[in-house]
């Protein structure tokens, strides 16, 4: 599943590699999900994504919708301190649950400057300038960030207080990265 087909997909990231890219069986937003039933999959892995959500509550409750209770979500997450993020402060719980409740749009230019500031390192001057081209583009950043313990917070609020459907089976660190593996329940 991705928002685009590999040849749109090339023409809007063209610093994504061509050949490295797979080919895309289902166009869809995949913090939705809307195109696939509820109770219809039995495992989801979801590559680093959950951190170019504007809203990962919703995604992840998107994803348990879909899995079949059993059903394994399979998260790989950069670790925000080994990636090109590692200038930027974890995004608040608070902040994220604030966006779930009244949307995400309220804050995408602060995370679109951030971007600009601390992951494209641009000048002062050209920052505004980078966030409207980003907007403009719809070009897909981390708008979020974390490290393991900051993402088992956002998992156990999202269980404890959202009510969401799943347990933890495993949170990892894996060099870069770390793996989350939620079980629906």
């Amino acid at each position: 599943v991705d928002r685009m087909d590999v040849a749109d997909l090339h023409r809007h990231y063209p610093e994504l590699p061509l050949g490295k890219l797979v080919a895309v069986d289902v166009i869809d937003d995949g913090e939705k999900l809307l195109s696939q039933p509820d109770r219809s999959a039995d495992f989801i892995i979801a590559n680093h994504f959950i951190e170019h959500t504007e809203d990962p509550l919703e995604a992840i409750a998107s994803h348990l919708r879909v899995l079949r209770p059993g059903g394994i979500l399979y998260l790989a997450v950069p670790d925000r301190r080994r990636t090109f993020d590692e200038h930027r402060s974890p995004t608040p719980l608070e902040h994220i649950a604030e966006d779930h409740r009244e949307g995400p749009a309220r804050s995408r230019p602060a995370h679109q400057e951030e971007w600009a500031r601390l992951v494209e390192r641009l000048p002062e001057s050209q920052v505004a300038a980078r966030v409207r081209a980003l907007e403009q583009e719809d070009y897909s950043i981390h708008f979020h960030v974390w490290a393991p313990a900051e993402f088992s917070a956002l998992l156990e609020y999202a269980r404890d207080e959202g009510g969401l459907p799943f347990a933890i089976e495993a949170l990892q660190g894996n060099e870069h990265e770390f793996i989350a593996i939620l079980r629906r329940t």
